[in-house]
């Protein structure tokens, strides 16, 4: 094999990692802001969204900056909660991607188990566009599509399911939360 070759080889190699690379750090932000919610990071939100964003849920229209804390408020106020995002399919093109991806969510009103109320569940599909700024990415415009929701009742768990691990309250301060980094 020539050098030429071997450079343009090498080359062929570098852009397919560099755009990998782009692929998971795009996947990563959507992981983030999943985590963000369910253990009430307020911090980690802030690495999600640009402040600049345009963000369209229906309830609200409007900025990154502004959605941030009323999101985060809103994921306070529940008991218990819980987001998926999966089939995520990204376009890239250079600093910019254009991203769709499918959610579920659960949550419930109570921190522990109560039969008197059942779990909401949302599903829905991102709309999103993801900038690369000063070499991290994040959602620069998402617009949430709602497909449905349903009210579950929760059931208990008993027998040998009873033994299974509650989460109980899940903020920074539990004990099994860790700051993973990205």
């Amino acid at each position: 094999m020539s050098s030429d070759e071997l450079h343009n080889r090498l080359a062929v190699v570098e852009r397919e990692l560099a755009w990998h690379r782009d692929l998971r750090a795009i996947e990563d932000v959507l992981t983030r802001y999943s985590r963000a919610l369910d253990w009430l990071d307020d911090a980690a939100i802030e690495s999600v969204f640009w402040d600049d964003a345009e963000i369209d849920y229906g309830f609200f229209k409007g900025s990154g900056k502004d959605f941030k804390p009323l999101l985060m408020d809103l994921e306070h106020r529940v008991g218990r909660r819980w987001h998926f995002t999966a089939q995520v399919k990204i376009a890239l093109d250079g600093d910019m991607a254009e991203v769709e991806s499918y959610n579920f969510t659960i949550a419930a009103e109570k921190i522990g188990f109560d039969e008197s109320s059942p779990l909401m569940q949302f599903y829905g599909t991102y709309i999103d566009r993801f900038e690369r700024r000063e070499g991290r990415w994040g959602i620069v415009r998402r617009r949430h599509l709602l497909v449905g929701g349903a009210f579950v009742p929760e059931a208990a768990m008993v027998g040998e399911f009873a033994e299974l691990n509650q989460i109980g309250e899940a903020d920074p301060r539990h004990p099994e939360f860790r700051r993973l980094a990205s």
